[in-house]
């Protein structure tokens, strides 16, 4: 069984990493719409499952979703319309929803998602560290928000392939770069603090949603 979770979990990296690329291509190369609705459709499926592990509770919906979703495709493309934006669905809906979640925590009366998974991890943090973690958390709803922004000026005034470029090849290097340069500053702005390493950061975000969740609802 852990041989199979594990499986499953690599394959699920292998293609999060692996269908933007192939998605980009199938849109430079100008290939069926058919066969790009597909690949998008699994990156919303992938989404999905992710959101469902996280949250079982939404598991039936989603799948209802899903389903509703791959009908009206099915339709939209039967009627010849224009489904250009399909691709870049995936990528709005994840950067929406984490800027959401980590705008809302910064909201007055909230505590910062990044300011709960540290001390959850570390304990109690001095005072310097914990405001840097509410400007880090800020930080990334820049970042998400440029996302946004920053795909529908390109989908609105550039070329096609340039902006599934951004959304697709350029999604993971970006938000890679964005965890170095946050790791980077703080090893060098608070170097007498031992600090966890960049792996470990990386699998400490990946769980904020899941950590965020259980304080609200404690």
């Amino acid at each position: 069984m852990w041989r199979f979770a594990s499986a499953a979990k690599l394959g699920a990296i292998l293609i999060f990493i692996v269908a933007p690329v192939i998605l980009h291509a199938l849109i430079v190369k100008a290939s069926g719409p058919s066969l790009i609705l597909t690949a998008s459709f699994l990156q919303l499926v992938l989404v999905g499952g992710v959101l469902a592990s996280r949250n079982p509770g939404w598991a039936k919906g989603l799948a209802a979703a899903a389903a509703a979703l791959l009908v009206a495709l099915i339709a939209a493309d039967r009627a010849g319309l224009n489904l250009s934006l399909m691709p870049g669905i995936p990528h709005a809906l994840t950067y929406a929803a984490l800027l959401a979640g980590f705008g809302g925590s910064l909201l007055p009366g909230h505590v910062p998602i990044l300011t709960r998974v540290v001390v959850s991890v570390r304990g109690p943090l001095p005072e310097a560290l914990m405001i840097h973690t509410r400007r880090v958390t800020a930080a990334w709803c820049c970042f998400f928000a440029a996302q946004l922004v920053i795909s529908l000026i390109l989908y609105l005034w550039a070329p096609l392939e340039i902006w599934s470029f951004f959304i697709n090849v350029l999604n993971l290097p970006l938000v890679l770069l964005m965890f170095i340069a946050e790791y980077s500053y703080r090893v060098l702005r608070f170097r007498d603090y031992p600090h966890d390493s960049l792996l470990d950061m990386m699998r400490i975000v990946a769980k904020t949603t899941k950590t965020a969740r259980q304080t609200d609802s404690a």
